[in-house]
């Protein structure tokens, strides 16, 4: 009997997964060590809000010491308890202007977590468009070596074909020198990535690529009430002002209340209890000179907004027309233009090998091809960056497409 094994080979398809754009910004909020610093800083001024607005500590004091009265002789102790009692609302100041501390750095917190959440997107599709541009890139290195190496084995070489043959091979080293800078320009987009996501990145993970048809985010309408620069320069003239006012109160003089005991250790011995009431009395008075300088700081917070109140407007606008010249710029250069001057290129090729374009024609419609490509993808990242730029600006999350 003859014994047949069969073996069963099982193909599985190899599957890839890539990141959306809620990962990556989730990813890039969790590995930033700077946001994680902020996170303390702000844990740290809840706790100065929560200390900043409570009483001084009482003081209690002992003394110890020997007592000589004529024949008398002995020792004292004695034993006091003072509680500074402030004339005026200062720590309840305080703890207003650390509770506007805490706002401000909240605000300011939330704004980089948009910040780091746009840089790590725009980093992913800087991956994208470096590595189709060093693709294509590749492509057009290789295709123009193909072309040399043809030159190179045709028969009966004249002065013509010789010069041809320069012109590719002068081309060709620049092309490689091109290609040394985009590849340059992908390993570090790729690695500026890695940065924002704390770990290595495969291509395969890559989500984006350019849209067939654009749906261009194009409504875009003045908005300065979320600005950073202008929430900051509002809270730090609020701070100012109330810094002002502590001030002149905190040069207001302190009572203190108490009370204290004292032993002599003598014969008789003798006891004492008493109360104690004091005032700060400022001999020195440097109050007038903090007053002055919270004054100048003020003036200068307020200077400030007004300067940046007068240019949020104009950045804006600015920014506005820096996305609807993005825009432009991609309807320009639409996507299908990469299939259409990739057509091209093949038949400048065909037509150069049939002897229907000589060299320098071939050249020029592969180089201009060339550049319209580039022009495709360069055009979209203008367009993102451009678009992120003004989102920041108004506090929004990074979108650069409408619903359909």
């Amino acid at each position: 009997m003859k014994l047949s094994i069969i073996f069963f080979l099982v193909i599985l398809p190899l599957t890839s997964w890539s990141m959306d754009v809620l990962e990556i910004s989730r990813l890039a909020i969790e590995k930033s060590s700077s946001l994680s610093a902020k996170e303390m800083e702000g844990q740290a001024l809840k706790s100065d809000a929560f200390t900043s607005g409570r009483w001084q500590n009482p003081q209690v004091l002992g003394q110890f010491g020997s007592l000589k009265s004529g024949n008398v002789r002995g020792s004292t102790a004695e034993v006091s308890l003072v509680q500074p009692m402030p004339l005026s609302n200062k720590f309840s100041l305080r703890k207003e202007i650390t509770l506007l501390a805490l706002e401000d750095h909240k605000v300011q917190t939330d704004f980089f977590k948009q910040w780091v959440s746009h840089q790590a997107i725009l980093a992913t599709w800087k991956v994208y468009v470096t590595r189709e541009l060093l693709k294509h890139g590749v492509e057009r290195t290789k295709r123009i070596g193909l072309v040399k190496r043809y030159l190179e084995t045709r028969p009966n070489v004249t002065i013509k074909q010789r010069v041809e043959l320069s012109i590719i091979s002068s081309l060709l080293y620049q092309l490689e020198k091109v290609q040394d800078l985009k590849k340059h320009e992908y390993v570090n987009a790729k690695s500026d990535l890695e940065f924002w996501l704390g770990r290595s990145l495969s291509e395969a993970e890559i989500p984006f690529a350019i849209p067939e048809t654009y749906r261009f985010v194009d409504a875009h309408s003045l908005d300065t009430s979320k600005d950073i620069d202008l929430a900051v320069a509002k809270n730090a003239v609020r701070i100012a002002h109330m810094n002002q006012e502590l001030v002149s109160k905190e040069r207001r003089p302190d009572l203190f209340l108490g009370g204290g005991y004292r032993v002599e250790n003598v014969v008789p011995e003798n006891h004492f209890s008493y109360a104690i009431v004091g005032v700060t009395i400022p001999l020195w008075d440097t109050g007038s000179g903090r007053i002055e300088a919270a004054k100048a700081r003020a003036s200068r917070d307020e200077k400030n907004l007004e300067e940046i109140e007068k240019k949020l407007t104009l950045k804006q606008q600015k920014q506005i027309e820096l996305v609807n010249l993005s825009i432009a710029q991609l309807k320009r250069f639409p996507k299908k233009f990469i299939d259409i001057h990739e057509r091209a290129i093949k038949e400048a090729e065909v037509g150069f090998r049939q002897g229907l374009l000589d060299v320098n024609t071939f050249l020029l419609a592969e180089t201009q091809s060339h550049e319209v490509i580039d022009q495709v993808f360069l055009s979209w990242l203008s367009y993102l960056e451009s678009i992120s730029s003004l989102q920041l600006m108004k506090g929004e999350t990074f979108k650069w497409e409408k619903k359909s």
